[in-house]
């Protein structure tokens, strides 16, 4: 991207790169990817942070590969619905991550997030549940 970035640059062309939204994987046995904040520093920007998990052993498509260690954990913000991070420990990470980086780079929030239709059963469902945790309540998960 910054090379794509440079060279519209160079060409005159206005471009910028947002750093804020750069997915970053690493490819471990579970995979792990995230995008935006970690909770502390969420918190040290002062954002009223709320935290979503969703563990892929309460997912039926991990279940069904057999893939259920892991979890999406979201780092919302209380206040506004905002995206401000994505944590995600388990099968496809490196995948996964890119609905979040999407959505966090258009600007939507977590509600708006679990109420696009995902497919059944699919693992970013996870991602679904993890944000209606965010605004509500993950429909796969009894109430503590």
């Amino acid at each position: 991207m910054e090379g794509i970035v440079a060279v519209e640059n160079i060409f005159g062309q206005e471009a910028r790169m947002d750093y804020s939204v750069v997915p970053a994987c690493v490819f471990s046995i579970p995979e792990c990817a995230s995008v935006g904040f970690k909770e502390s520093q969420a918190k040290e920007k002062g954002y009223n942070v709320k935290v979503s998990k969703f563990p892929f052993s309460a997912n039926g498509r991990a279940l069904s590969i057999g893939e259920t260690e892991g979890l999406v954990k979201v780092i919302g913000d209380a206040d506004t619905g905002k995206i401000l991070g994505v944590h995600i420990l388990g099968p496809h990470a490196d995948d996964l991550i890119h609905e979040a980086a999407l959505a966090m780079q258009a600007g939507m929030t977590a509600k708006e997030v679990a109420n696009m239709i995902h497919a059944h059963p699919t693992l970013p469902e996870a991602m679904f549940e993890a944000m209606h945790g965010v605004s509500a309540k993950p429909i796969h998960l009894l109430a503590r």
